[in-house]
C-alpha cells in the first residue's frame, strides 16, 4: 500500500539507525507511522509504501517498508517545510512570507534565482545566497538519498 503525505510532528528518531516514529498527515487521516527514514525532519512530504499493523499498546500504525522524499505538492505544505527550522534562518514569519510572494514559483526561486529573496522584508542579500544554498544542499540529499532507498527496498527482498 502507498500513501502521501508530510510529516508533522517526529515523536522518536534513533540517531544510531534512524528509526523514526512520526505523526504522519495525508489528505484522509494523520496517523502514526513507523520505519526507518534516515534524513527525515518536520515538515517533510513523503511518499511511503507499507502496510497498516495494530500495534498491540499503541494502536494502528503504519509500517514503512520504503520511502521516497518529494517536494511539498501544495503551497501550504511548501511553507509548512520552510518554517520546519530545516532551513537555517527560515521560521515561519519567513517562510509565509516567501510563500506568499512567489507562490508557485517558489522552488525555482529558492532553487536558481536566490536574488530575488532579498526582495522580502527581512532578507538581506547574504541570507538569500544562503538560503538558496542550504535548500539545494538538502535538494541534492533528497536526490541522494531517494536513489539509495531504491538499492536497500532491493537488498531487503534477497
Amino acid at each position: 500500500m502507498e500513501i502521501k503525505g508530510q510529516i508533522s510532528e517526529i515523536i522518536y528518531q534513533n540517531e544510531v539507525n534512524s528509526y523514526t516514529i512520526a505523526e504522519f498527515e495525508t489528505e484522509e487521516e494523520l496517523t502514526t507511522i513507523v520505519g526507518y527514514l534516515p534524513f527525515i525532519n518536520k515538515g517533510d512530504s513523503l511518499k511511503l509504501v507499507g502496510n497498516f499493523v495494530n500495534h498491540p499498546d499503541y494502536g494502528r500504525q503504519f509500517k514503512i517498508q520504503t520511502f521516497e522524499k518529494v517536494m511539498p505538492e501544495t503551497l501550504e505544505a511548501l511553507e509548512k517545510y520552510l518554517s520546519g527550522g530545516i532551513i537555517k534562518g527560515v521560521g515561519p514569519a519567513t517562510a509565509k512570507r516567501i510563500v506568499s510572494n512567489f507562490k508557485d514559483e517558489t522552488i525555482a526561486v529558492l532553487k536558481f534565482e536566490p536574488g530575488r529573496l532579498a526582495n522580502i522584508k527581512g532578507i538581506t542579500e547574504t541570507k538569500a545566497q544562503e538560503i538558496s544554498q542550504e535548500f539545494n544542499e538538502k535538494w541534492e540529499l533528497w536526490q541522494v538519498v531517494g536513489f539509495l532507498e531504491k538499492f536497500r527496498n532491493n537488498w531487503s527482498k534477497q
